[in-house]
């Protein structure tokens, strides 16, 4: 059956069984206000008719579109297999939506879709942790994107990585409309990129510090833990990127002071200073880590959760708090 018709079935004594009854079959098209896109993160196009129901803010997604003419012959276009896309049970402002995508487009590092697709989640999962949506928490020091970039992705924005970050911030909605939706992350609420691996844990000082040694996350949390494998596949799809160092604009001397420790050195680029790291950083390869086979770091100062590491996807570490 159609599904722009509506069955109608009498009742007869309360027993709603096919017999004796009368069927009545009515077409039915309804118009919607709306932004419409494909699930592939193409945008489909938009309706923002006086005489339709909704809102033009409201966000759909759609099988596809086709055209229709009405009763006096003006040709309508109609988007298929609709699906509104809500959070926390409100209709998702098509302006949040872009700022979403668009910060999520600046998140990721890679052109692998898994990666877009898992950031959207980490940032679900983490926002309704902490009660807040999916854009307030973009909107926070949560994400390391410049304010510049937080800004609205405009829908003329057809490129491969805006179609990607788009389809991966549509999956995680779905998780708000159907309850058999999966997360690909196994619930991770953090991400970490190419600096996990160039700082370290103590032995180096960050290139935007002049007293802070290593990654914060290892003064953030109780411990950290990274199976060999996902480790294995985190530090071969960066030194594939970067090679055997990476760069970052610095505020140490140019010239390393006897304060500083670490295997990392100086030079200026283009009248710029530069901090030059290890990939992997050294710290990564001290024995005491890897007694159980995988990492393991844990933190001298007690701290309310641990982390896990539960995936990688283009150049991007995921994970999962652990309460201890």
């Amino acid at each position: 059956m159609n599904d722009n018709r509506i069955l109608y079935i009498a009742e007869i004594d309360g027993d709603t069984r096919f017999q004796n009854v009368t069927l009545e079959i009515i077409d039915r098209i309804v118009y919607i206000n709306g932004h419409f896109y494909n699930t592939d993160g193409t945008f489909e196009g938009k309706n923002d008719e006086p005489e339709n129901t909704g809102s033009v803010e409201d966000v759909y997604t759609c099988t596809g579109k086709s055209t229709k003419k009405d009763e006096s012959g003006k040709e309508l276009t109609t988007y298929n297999g609709i699906k509104l896309l809500k959070e926390n049970d409100e209709n998702i402002a098509h302006s949040d939506f872009q700022k979403i995508c668009n910060i999520v487009k600046h998140e990721g590092l890679s052109s692998e879709k898994e990666e877009y697709l898992y950031i959207a989640h980490a940032n679900y999962n983490e926002s309704k942790r902490i009660g807040q949506t999916m854009f307030q928490l973009l909107n926070s020091g949560y994400s390391s994107v410049e304010a510049k970039f937080k800004v609205e992705m405009k829908t003329s924005e057809n490129d491969r990585i805006s179609l990607y970050s788009r389809a991966g911030v549509i999956d995680a909605l779905f998780r708000n409309i159907d309850d058999d939706k999966e997360d690909p992350t196994d619930n991770a609420t953090q991400w970490d990129g190419e600096d996990f691996l160039a700082w370290g844990i103590d032995t180096d000082l960050k290139p935007d510090s002049k007293t802070k040694y290593g990654h914060n996350k290892f003064d953030e949390y109780d411990y950290i833990k990274i199976s060999k494998t996902l480790y294995d596949s985190f530090v071969e799809k960066v030194t594939g990127r970067r090679g055997s160092t990476l760069n970052y604009n610095s505020i140490h001397d140019t010239t390393k002071t006897t304060s500083e420790k670490g295997t990392h050195t100086h030079k200026v680029v283009k009248k710029k200073n530069k901090a030059i790291y290890d990939l992997p950083n050294v710290d990564f390869s001290e024995e005491e880590y890897w007694t159980t086979g995988d990492f393991y770091y844990k933190n001298a100062t007690k701290r309310t959760f641990g982390l896990e590491a539960t995936c990688v996807a283009g150049y991007t570490i995921f994970w999962k708090k652990i309460r201890i």
